[in-house]
């Protein structure tokens, strides 16, 4: 009777512990607590490869399979074809039906090493394109200086001028006497100019009357405006003193063939 009691006993006591561990499994399962086994291991190169596949078979799909299987871009774009979505990794070209054409991986662009060659040339092009813009800027210059050098104004508030002085040696020399005032001297001057600026044998001195009280007036007897005089290259004056441009012309020939 003692021996059946304690196999009762024993056989009870492994019931409980029994139950016991299969209520801890439970409680385990039910809080989530996984065994080491059973806990998720680390992406693997396999499943790499196989997101590789997944994102190319893509085409044809919809903007709502892209972003399921890919998830939100990173940015949008349109060109000619239509949206293009950027990833981390991938390129997804859409058509104008928001469908897939193409699934490019997106390759980190990387700048090739310059060709010595290449640099050199580039820089002799430099050089040159910098030295002729020297020379047309140098061209200019000098074009201008000759231009002033055919063209002087001498505006000394009516002051005497020592005329001789002012002619340029060798050239065929307008005077023109003017005034800021004259309606006829602002018509003709455009004229001379254009003569002076074209001929190369010709230069123009244009003098500033300022009034008829002034003593350059008194110093050329002067009693109209506008006053043009033509000197040859000599420096002697060819006829009287005229405002006739036509007549200007022809006293400049005349001191040419002189």
């Amino acid at each position: 009777m003692f021996f059946l009691l304690a196999r009762f006993c024993a056989a009870g006591s492994d019931a409980t512990e029994t139950e016991k561990n299969s209520s801890d499994s439970d409680r385990n399962r039910t809080l989530g607590i996984l065994a080491p086994s059973a806990t998720a291991s680390k992406p693997s190169s396999t499943d790499s490869k196989r997101g590789a596949r997944d994102a190319q078979s893509l085409a044809g799909r919809s903007t709502d399979e892209v972003e399921a299987a890919l998830g939100k871009p990173s940015g949008k774009l349109q060109n000619a074809q239509g949206a293009l979505w950027l990833y981390s990794e991938w390129r997804v070209q859409f058509d104008h039906d928001s469908h897939v054409l193409q699934v490019e991986k997106d390759q980190p662009m990387r700048l090739s090493k310059l060709d010595p060659q290449f640099v050199a040339s580039s820089d002799a092009v430099a050089k040159g394109a910098y030295a002729r813009a020297a020379a047309d800027d140098a061209a200019r210059a000098k074009a201008a200086e000759l231009q002033k050098e055919r063209i002087r104004i001498v505006s000394n508030g009516g002051q005497e001028v020592d005329l001789p002085s002012l002619m340029a040696p060798g050239k065929i020399t307008l005077v023109d006497f003017y005034a800021e005032w004259c309606g006829p001297c602002r018509q003709i001057s455009p004229q001379l100019e254009q003569l002076a600026k074209t001929d190369p044998d010709v230069t123009l001195l244009k003098i500033d009357i300022v009034n008829w009280n002034t003593p350059v007036i008194r110093q050329f007897g002067i009693q109209s405006v506008p006053n043009v005089r033509v000197f040859d290259r000599t420096g002697k004056q060819l006829g009287d003193a005229t405002h006739d441009v036509s007549l200007v012309m022809k006293r400049v020939e005349q001191a040419k063939g002189s």
